[in-house]
């Protein structure tokens, strides 16, 4: 079998002409949508980081302290690396001055916390 030609040039142009540009589209659309979903994410971890500062701000400031809930906030931290400059700043800025075994549990989380997070910046 003999292919003629004008055969390669059809294959030719087929495979240039449209399967190649066709390739190239769906690659760069590809490539747009991961991005928008990347920024989508990073979007909605600021928006989950700045509900747990939130909720750990009002409950540091509320007369009846939790501490559950307290140190439940600061162990959250360290699943945002990316603040870790937000959150040390803020973890030393918070004085325990108590003696109860939450008071202690709070001492605990705030080192480890602290710890784990200059440990991710290195």
């Amino acid at each position: 079998m003999v292919v003629s030609f004008f055969e390669v040039l059809v294959i030719v142009l087929l495979v240039g002409g449209l399967i190649l540009p066709i390739w190239w589209l769906v690659g760069t659309v590809h490539f747009a949508n991961r991005r928008q979903r990347q920024q989508l994410q990073s979007a909605q971890r600021c928006m989950a980081f700045t509900a747990v500062m939130d909720r750990l701000m009002n409950e540091m400031r509320a007369d009846r302290k939790r501490a559950p809930i307290v140190v439940a906030c600061i162990r959250e931290l360290q699943t945002f690396p990316e603040y870790r400059d937000i959150s040390v700043t803020m973890i030393n800025d918070i004085n325990v001055s108590g003696s109860t075994p939450y008071d202690q549990m709070l001492k605990n989380e705030l080192k480890k916390t602290e710890a784990f997070l200059l440990e991710a910046s290195s």
